[in-house]
């Protein structure tokens, strides 16, 4: 058999969870069947975790500058491979040159993959300085150069079919090897008025705990439930476990805990939680994104009650493997521990 070497560009490491899921948990298998994967991400660790961090910004800019020079090195190397598989952008900032250059090459293949709304502007909080370089319009010309776009949901493959006929969804998934329940969840419990049903025993049935894990990027949805959550504190008592927010939040009245993120304990941090919460905002760019959030909670046996967006209304049936939230406004969901919905 015939191997062939695809070179798979991210703007992330495997910190990030687009790189985690999207490519690298696929490379065992891709080896077997005789494709050689090489990721190359455009920031490593130590950027990664420096680039949601507001100010540093000389240090910012001495990162990348490393890291330019380093990806356009990459452009004497790109004949060595048959494949060349775009997660986003291969350049972070700028028009699409280094990805049209890449689609030039002869001989090669180019698949894009994407799985949030990258085509529409969206800028961090503590990166806004650079907004006006982030060039979104660019999705729609690395689209129509590549010879197969895998979007995340249809939504995302909808958009991208008007300047494709080569697009294929592939859902965000899990490994359902390593993301799983911990153990109590297993334990059927027998209830006389009905059939026996599998149950989650609460850590601390006084206080149960409602986690919410996520990036710097995502903390405004969580924060659109400040006052609902401040509702339900005061007649109910929980833990709200945040964590990813890249800095410590605090909401009067509700009891947080702060949990840094940590990759090694990434499926321990999500069973360390009765209930998960995923709020989003209900816009364009909250309808792209794929709900894996959801599907995390859900693959760790963790009920979820999460927004009624986009892909969340297949993922969850509601009030069958978790709830679906209604809107009252932007963001604002009716999210409670034992609270009745409106």
């Amino acid at each position: 058999m015939t191997e062939l070497r695809m070179l798979a560009l991210s703007p992330v490491p495997e910190e990030g969870a687009g790189c985690r899921f999207r490519i690298a948990q696929y490379v065992p298998t891709l080896e077997a069947a005789g494709i050689q994967v090489t990721i190359s991400p455009f920031f490593t660790r130590e950027f990664f975790e420096l680039v949601y961090r507001k100010g540093h910004h000389v240090r910012k800019a001495l990162l990348f500058a490393r890291r330019a020079l380093a990806r356009l090195h990459l452009l004497s190397l790109r004949r060595r491979y048959d494949i060349l598989y775009i997660y986003r952008e291969a350049f972070p900032v700028g028009p699409a040159l280094l990805e049209a250059l890449l689609a030039r090459t002869p001989g090669v293949a180019i698949v894009y993959d994407f799985d949030d709304a990258v085509y529409l502007p969206n800028t961090s909080d503590a990166n806004r300085a650079i907004a006006a370089l982030k060039w979104p319009g660019k999705v729609k010309s690395i689209v129509r150069r590549s010879d197969c776009v895998i979007a995340g949901n249809e939504y995302l493959a909808a958009w991208a079919r008007q300047y494709s006929d080569a697009v294929r969804v592939i859902p965000t998934c899990v490994d359902t090897d390593k993301f799983v329940p911990r153990p109590d969840v297993g334990r059927v419990l027998s209830d006389p008025a009905s059939r026996p049903h599998v149950g989650r025993v609460l850590l601390d049935p006084a206080r149960p705990i409602v986690g919410w894990i996520g990036t710097p990027t995502t903390v405004p949805y969580l924060l659109s439930l400040r006052s609902i959550l401040q509702d339900v504190a005061r007649t109910h008592r929980f833990v709200l476990r945040v964590c990813g927010a890249g800095a410590d939040l605090r909401i009067p009245g509700v009891t947080v805990e702060n949990v840094p993120w940590a990759l090694d304990a990434e499926v321990s941090l999500f069973n360390t939680c009765d209930v998960g919460v995923y709020p989003l905002s209900d816009d364009e760019w909250a309808r792209g994104k794929c709900g894996f959030k959801a599907i995390q909670f859900m693959a760790c046996g963790v009920p979820v009650v999460s927004a009624r967006v986009g892909v969340n209304r297949e993922i969850i049936q509601d009030g069958t493997n978790g709830l679906r939230a209604r809107h009252r406004a932007a963001g604002d969901a009716r999210v409670a521990v034992g609270a009745p919905r409106p």
